[in-house]
Protein backbone atom coordinates (compact mmCIF):
# COMPACT_ATOMS: atom_id res chain seq x y z
CA UNK A 1 0.00 0.00 0.00
CA UNK A 2 1.50 3.31 -1.10
CA UNK A 3 0.56 6.20 1.18
CA UNK A 4 1.47 9.72 0.13
CA UNK A 5 2.17 12.08 3.05
CA UNK A 6 0.46 9.84 5.60
CA UNK A 7 2.67 10.55 8.60
CA UNK A 8 -0.27 11.68 10.77
CA UNK A 9 -2.42 8.60 10.16
CA UNK A 10 -1.28 6.59 13.20
CA UNK A 11 -4.47 4.52 13.27
CA UNK A 12 -3.98 3.38 9.69
CA UNK A 13 -0.50 2.04 10.43
CA UNK A 14 -1.77 0.21 13.52
CA UNK A 15 -4.43 -1.44 11.36
CA UNK A 16 -1.86 -2.44 8.73
CA UNK A 17 0.44 -3.85 11.43
CA UNK A 18 -2.38 -6.17 12.49
CA UNK A 19 -2.56 -7.69 9.00
CA UNK A 20 0.58 -9.70 8.28
CA UNK A 21 -0.03 -9.88 4.53
CA UNK A 22 -0.27 -6.12 4.14
CA UNK A 23 2.65 -3.67 4.02
CA UNK A 24 2.94 0.06 3.52
CA UNK A 25 5.35 2.52 1.96
CA UNK A 26 4.97 6.19 2.84
CA UNK A 27 6.89 9.45 2.72
CA UNK A 28 7.91 11.37 5.83
CA UNK A 29 8.41 15.11 6.07
CA UNK A 30 12.06 16.16 6.21
CA UNK A 31 10.94 19.01 8.50
CA UNK A 32 10.24 16.50 11.28
CA UNK A 33 13.36 14.40 10.62
CA UNK A 34 16.07 16.98 10.05
CA UNK A 35 18.88 14.75 11.28
CA UNK A 36 18.00 12.23 8.58
CA UNK A 37 17.53 14.96 5.98
CA UNK A 38 21.01 16.35 6.67
CA UNK A 39 22.75 12.99 6.30
CA UNK A 40 26.08 13.61 4.49
CA UNK A 41 26.06 12.65 0.82
CA UNK A 42 29.12 10.48 1.42
CA UNK A 43 26.80 7.86 2.90
CA UNK A 44 24.60 7.71 -0.19
CA UNK A 45 24.98 5.37 -3.15
CA UNK A 46 23.21 4.92 -6.51
CA UNK A 47 20.20 2.61 -6.64
CA UNK A 48 19.29 0.29 -9.52
CA UNK A 49 15.96 1.72 -10.69
CA UNK A 50 14.53 2.46 -14.14
CA UNK A 51 15.12 6.22 -13.72
CA UNK A 52 18.83 5.75 -13.06
CA UNK A 53 19.28 3.23 -15.86
CA UNK A 54 17.79 5.71 -18.30
CA UNK A 55 20.15 8.43 -17.06
CA UNK A 56 23.14 6.13 -17.54
CA UNK A 57 22.04 5.46 -21.12
CA UNK A 58 21.88 9.24 -21.66
CA UNK A 59 25.37 9.68 -20.13
CA UNK A 60 23.97 11.64 -17.17
CA UNK A 61 25.48 9.63 -14.34
CA UNK A 62 25.76 12.73 -12.13
CA UNK A 63 21.96 13.08 -12.07
CA UNK A 64 21.25 9.62 -10.64
CA UNK A 65 19.06 9.26 -7.56
CA UNK A 66 21.15 8.22 -4.55
CA UNK A 67 19.94 6.41 -1.44
CA UNK A 68 20.91 5.92 2.20
CA UNK A 69 19.23 3.05 4.09
CA UNK A 70 18.82 2.79 7.85
CA UNK A 71 16.22 1.89 10.51
CA UNK A 72 14.15 3.91 12.95
CA UNK A 73 11.19 3.73 15.32
CA UNK A 74 8.02 5.20 13.82
CA UNK A 75 4.40 4.67 14.87
CA UNK A 76 5.42 2.36 17.71
CA UNK A 77 7.60 -0.07 15.75
CA UNK A 78 10.97 -0.35 14.05
CA UNK A 79 10.74 0.48 10.34
CA UNK A 80 13.00 0.53 7.33
CA UNK A 81 13.99 4.11 6.48
CA UNK A 82 15.42 5.18 3.14
CA UNK A 83 16.61 8.70 2.40
CA UNK A 84 16.77 9.50 -1.31
CA UNK A 85 18.75 12.30 -2.92
CA UNK A 86 17.82 13.72 -6.31
CA UNK A 87 20.50 16.09 -7.72
CA UNK A 88 18.07 17.58 -10.25
CA UNK A 89 15.56 18.48 -7.53
CA UNK A 90 18.40 19.82 -5.41
CA UNK A 91 19.48 22.26 -8.10
CA UNK A 92 15.94 23.53 -8.65
CA UNK A 93 15.30 23.98 -4.92
CA UNK A 94 18.65 25.66 -4.35
CA UNK A 95 18.05 28.14 -7.17
CA UNK A 96 14.65 29.11 -5.77
CA UNK A 97 16.01 29.29 -2.23
CA UNK A 98 18.93 31.55 -3.13
CA UNK A 99 16.64 33.78 -5.15
CA UNK A 100 14.32 34.20 -2.16
CA UNK A 101 17.26 34.84 0.15
CA UNK A 102 18.39 37.67 -2.09
CA UNK A 103 14.90 39.18 -2.16
CA UNK A 104 14.83 39.15 1.65
CA UNK A 105 18.31 40.67 1.82
CA UNK A 106 17.30 43.52 -0.46
CA UNK A 107 14.19 44.15 1.66
CA UNK A 108 16.31 44.19 4.80
CA UNK A 109 18.66 46.72 3.24
CA UNK A 110 15.65 48.90 2.50
CA UNK A 111 14.39 48.46 6.06
CA UNK A 112 17.77 49.40 7.48
CA UNK A 113 17.80 52.59 5.42
CA UNK A 114 14.34 53.57 6.64
CA UNK A 115 15.35 52.96 10.25
CA UNK A 116 18.57 54.93 9.81
CA UNK A 117 16.61 57.85 8.31
CA UNK A 118 14.25 57.73 11.27
CA UNK A 119 11.23 57.52 8.98
CA UNK A 120 7.71 57.37 10.48
CA UNK A 121 6.54 53.83 11.36
CA UNK A 122 10.18 52.67 11.44
CA UNK A 123 11.09 53.69 14.97
CA UNK A 124 9.94 50.70 17.03
CA UNK A 125 11.80 47.39 17.19
CA UNK A 126 8.66 45.25 17.54
CA UNK A 127 6.98 46.82 14.51
CA UNK A 128 10.07 46.32 12.36
CA UNK A 129 10.45 42.74 13.57
CA UNK A 130 6.80 42.06 12.73
CA UNK A 131 7.31 43.41 9.22
CA UNK A 132 10.26 41.09 8.77
CA UNK A 133 8.27 38.09 10.00
CA UNK A 134 5.42 38.91 7.61
CA UNK A 135 7.92 39.19 4.76
CA UNK A 136 9.31 35.73 5.53
CA UNK A 137 5.81 34.32 5.76
CA UNK A 138 4.91 35.75 2.36
CA UNK A 139 8.09 34.27 0.90
CA UNK A 140 7.49 30.92 2.63
CA UNK A 141 10.94 31.16 4.19
CA UNK A 142 12.12 30.53 7.79
CA UNK A 143 12.68 33.78 9.67
CA UNK A 144 15.77 32.35 11.42
CA UNK A 145 17.89 32.58 8.27
CA UNK A 146 18.58 36.25 9.00
CA UNK A 147 19.21 37.68 12.45
CA UNK A 148 18.11 41.25 13.14
CA UNK A 149 19.71 43.34 15.88
CA UNK A 150 18.74 46.78 17.13
CA UNK A 151 20.71 49.42 19.03
CA UNK A 152 19.59 52.69 20.55
CA UNK A 153 22.08 55.49 19.86
CA UNK A 154 22.10 59.25 20.29
CA UNK A 155 20.86 59.52 16.70
CA UNK A 156 17.95 57.16 17.37
CA UNK A 157 17.31 53.51 16.56
CA UNK A 158 19.90 51.62 14.49
CA UNK A 159 19.29 48.30 12.80
CA UNK A 160 21.69 45.68 11.47
CA UNK A 161 21.29 42.14 10.20
CA UNK A 162 23.38 39.14 9.25
CA UNK A 163 22.79 35.84 7.55
CA UNK A 164 22.88 32.76 9.77
CA UNK A 165 25.39 30.79 7.71
CA UNK A 166 24.98 27.60 9.76
CA UNK A 167 21.20 27.44 9.28
CA UNK A 168 21.50 28.34 5.60
CA UNK A 169 23.98 25.53 5.00
CA UNK A 170 21.83 23.12 7.00
CA UNK A 171 18.82 24.09 4.90
CA UNK A 172 20.81 23.60 1.69
CA UNK A 173 21.93 20.15 2.85
CA UNK A 174 18.27 19.06 3.00
CA UNK A 175 17.45 19.98 -0.58
CA UNK A 176 16.78 17.17 -3.02
CA UNK A 177 16.15 14.70 -0.20
CA UNK A 178 13.07 12.64 0.46
CA UNK A 179 12.40 10.22 3.32
CA UNK A 180 10.67 6.90 2.68
CA UNK A 181 9.45 4.64 5.49
CA UNK A 182 8.13 1.09 5.18
CA UNK A 183 7.24 -1.77 7.51
CA UNK A 184 8.70 -4.27 5.06
CA UNK A 185 12.16 -4.99 6.40
CA UNK A 186 13.02 -7.58 3.73
CA UNK A 187 12.46 -5.63 0.53
CA UNK A 188 15.43 -4.56 -1.53
CA UNK A 189 16.17 -0.84 -1.50
CA UNK A 190 15.51 -0.48 -5.23
CA UNK A 191 12.07 -2.12 -4.87
CA UNK A 192 11.06 0.27 -2.09
CA UNK A 193 12.30 3.35 -3.94
CA UNK A 194 10.64 2.32 -7.21
CA UNK A 195 7.33 1.66 -5.45
CA UNK A 196 7.49 5.06 -3.77
CA UNK A 197 8.27 6.79 -7.05
CA UNK A 198 5.25 5.09 -8.58
CA UNK A 199 3.00 7.04 -6.21
CA UNK A 200 2.81 9.63 -9.00
CA UNK A 201 -0.06 7.48 -10.24
CA UNK A 202 -2.04 8.37 -7.09
CA UNK A 203 -1.15 12.05 -7.44
CA UNK A 204 -2.09 11.90 -11.12
CA UNK A 205 -5.52 10.49 -10.22
CA UNK A 206 -6.10 13.43 -7.86
CA UNK A 207 -5.22 15.88 -10.61
CA UNK A 208 -7.46 14.01 -13.01
CA UNK A 209 -10.37 14.14 -10.56
CA UNK A 210 -10.20 17.94 -10.71
CA UNK A 211 -10.21 18.05 -14.51
CA UNK A 212 -13.70 19.02 -15.69
CA UNK A 213 -13.08 17.49 -19.12
CA UNK A 214 -12.11 14.08 -17.73
CA UNK A 215 -13.68 13.35 -14.33
CA UNK A 216 -14.81 16.55 -12.64
CA UNK A 217 -15.61 15.47 -9.08
CA UNK A 218 -16.27 19.08 -8.10
CA UNK A 219 -18.57 20.85 -8.04
CA UNK A 220 -21.10 18.28 -6.83
CA UNK A 221 -24.36 19.64 -8.17
CA UNK A 222 -26.53 17.42 -5.97
CA UNK A 223 -27.76 17.60 -2.40
CA UNK A 224 -29.36 14.22 -1.72
CA UNK A 225 -27.16 11.38 -0.46
CA UNK A 226 -28.25 8.94 -3.15
CA UNK A 227 -27.44 11.32 -6.00
CA UNK A 228 -24.10 12.28 -4.43
CA UNK A 229 -23.18 8.59 -4.19
CA UNK A 230 -24.19 8.09 -7.82
CA UNK A 231 -22.11 11.10 -8.88
CA UNK A 232 -19.02 9.83 -7.03
CA UNK A 233 -19.51 6.35 -8.48
CA UNK A 234 -19.55 7.70 -12.03
CA UNK A 235 -16.37 9.67 -11.26
CA UNK A 236 -14.61 6.54 -10.00
CA UNK A 237 -15.85 4.62 -13.04
CA UNK A 238 -14.51 7.37 -15.31
CA UNK A 239 -11.09 7.22 -13.62
CA UNK A 240 -11.10 3.43 -13.99
CA UNK A 241 -11.83 3.61 -17.72
CA UNK A 242 -9.18 6.29 -18.22
CA UNK A 243 -6.62 4.08 -16.50
CA UNK A 244 -7.67 1.14 -18.66
CA UNK A 245 -7.07 3.31 -21.72
CA UNK A 246 -3.52 3.97 -20.51
CA UNK A 247 -2.89 0.27 -19.84
CA UNK A 248 -4.27 -0.76 -23.24
CA UNK A 249 -2.06 1.77 -25.00
CA UNK A 250 0.96 0.76 -22.94
CA UNK A 251 0.45 -2.87 -23.94
CA UNK A 252 0.54 -1.69 -27.56
CA UNK A 253 3.79 0.18 -26.97
CA UNK A 254 2.19 3.63 -26.74
CA UNK A 255 3.26 5.46 -23.58
CA UNK A 256 0.81 8.35 -23.16
CA UNK A 257 -1.42 9.73 -20.44
CA UNK A 258 -5.19 9.46 -20.64
CA UNK A 259 -5.51 13.24 -20.54
CA UNK A 260 -3.21 13.61 -23.54
CA UNK A 261 -5.04 10.90 -25.48
CA UNK A 262 -8.50 12.32 -24.77
CA UNK A 263 -7.42 15.79 -25.87
CA UNK A 264 -5.89 14.37 -29.04
CA UNK A 265 -8.89 12.23 -29.96
CA UNK A 266 -11.31 15.10 -29.40
CA UNK A 267 -9.75 16.70 -32.47
CA UNK A 268 -10.65 13.71 -34.66
CA UNK A 269 -13.71 15.10 -36.44
CA UNK A 270 -16.58 13.18 -37.96
CA UNK A 271 -19.61 13.93 -40.14
CA UNK A 272 -22.92 12.23 -40.87
CA UNK A 273 -23.56 11.74 -44.59
CA UNK A 274 -27.10 11.28 -45.87
CA UNK A 275 -27.05 9.87 -49.41
CA UNK A 276 -29.88 10.52 -51.83
CA UNK A 277 -32.64 7.98 -51.41
CA UNK A 278 -31.23 6.65 -48.13
CA UNK A 279 -32.96 6.96 -44.79
CA UNK A 280 -29.94 5.98 -42.71
CA UNK A 281 -27.04 8.41 -42.30
CA UNK A 282 -23.50 7.12 -42.66
CA UNK A 283 -20.72 8.19 -40.35
CA UNK A 284 -17.45 9.40 -41.90
CA UNK A 285 -14.23 10.23 -40.07
CA UNK A 286 -11.47 12.51 -41.24
CA UNK A 287 -8.01 11.07 -41.87
CA UNK A 288 -6.50 10.55 -38.39
CA UNK A 289 -3.09 11.90 -37.52
CA UNK A 290 -0.21 9.63 -36.58
CA UNK A 291 -0.90 9.68 -32.83
CA UNK A 292 -4.64 9.30 -33.38
CA UNK A 293 -4.05 6.31 -35.65
CA UNK A 294 -1.85 4.73 -32.95
CA UNK A 295 -4.67 5.01 -30.43
CA UNK A 296 -7.23 3.54 -32.82
CA UNK A 297 -4.87 0.71 -33.70
CA UNK A 298 -4.29 -0.11 -30.02
CA UNK A 299 -8.02 -0.70 -29.66
CA UNK A 300 -8.28 -2.72 -32.87
CA UNK A 301 -9.64 -0.06 -35.21
CA UNK A 302 -8.53 1.84 -38.29
CA UNK A 303 -10.08 4.40 -40.63
CA UNK A 304 -10.21 3.24 -44.24
CA UNK A 305 -9.84 5.40 -47.35
CA UNK A 306 -13.56 6.12 -47.33
CA UNK A 307 -13.48 7.50 -43.81
CA UNK A 308 -15.22 4.47 -42.30
CA UNK A 309 -14.10 3.11 -38.94
CA UNK A 310 -13.21 -0.55 -39.40
CA UNK A 311 -12.23 -3.42 -37.09
CA UNK A 312 -8.72 -4.71 -37.68
CA UNK A 313 -7.16 -8.07 -36.90
CA UNK A 314 -5.29 -6.64 -33.92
Amino acid sequence: MIIDKGMNADGNYSWIDEHSRMHFITTYSTYFARDLATTPLGRFEPVDIAHNRRLLEEDKEQDQILTYRTKGNYWGKERTVIVTYNPISRRKQEYTFNDKLEVIRQELLSMRTKVRDNQPHWRKEDDIQDRYLRLCEQMHMPSELYELTFEHTSDGLAMSFRKNAYLVERKLSMFGKNIIITDNMDWMTEDIVQASLDRWQVEDRFRMSKDDDLVGVNPIRHWTDSKIRCHLFTCVAAMTYLRRIELRLEAAGVKRTAADVMEDMQRLHQVLVMKKGSRTPERRLEVPGKTQAEVLSAFGYAVDAGGVLQHTNR
